[in-house]
This record gives C-alpha cells, structure tokens and sequence, in this order.
C-alpha cells in the first residue's frame, strides 16, 4: 500500500477521500507509488470518482468498468495502426 503522504495528495487531487483512494488501491484500479502524483492517475481517479458519484456505482463495479475501457481504449489503438 502507498505511504500516508502519498495516499493524501492522491486523495486531495482527486476529490475523494484516503479511504476511498486506499480501496481502489486494494482493487489494483490505480498504482499509487512515491512520488508526485501522476496527472494519468489522478484523472483515473476523478473518472472512478464520477462513475460513484453519478451512477452510484461500487467500488467493485468502478474497477470492472475502468478495467472494460481501459480494454476498449487498447484495441482502438490497436484497429487504428492497422
């Protein structure tokens, strides 16, 4: 798991809270690490944010959805080089 600092930055650049940054944590959404808080890390994390907020969604449905575009994302860039 990040250090205490690190989960805090995450948590005040993203809109959400130390816990709710530390379980998508847990589920592997995001890979929170030393150092400045990535700009692609933050905005996955205020992309989960808005899928809880606005769906009302869960952790583990966040995860499986984020995960499906993150998916969907590769093989687009995929068909494009073709």
């Amino acid at each position: 798991m990040a250090d205490d600092d690190v989960m805090r930055r995450l948590a005040r650049s993203s809109g959400l809270s130390r816990a709710e940054v530390g379980r998508l944590v847990e589920l592997e959404v995001v890979v929170a690490g030393p150092g400045a808080p990535d700009t692609v890390l933050v905005r996955r994390l205020r992309r989960a944010r808005r899928l809880r907020r606005d769906l009302g969604l869960s952790f583990d449905a966040v995860a499986i959805i984020l995960r499906l575009l993150d998916r969907i994302e590769l093989l687009e860039r995929a068909a494009s080089r073709r």
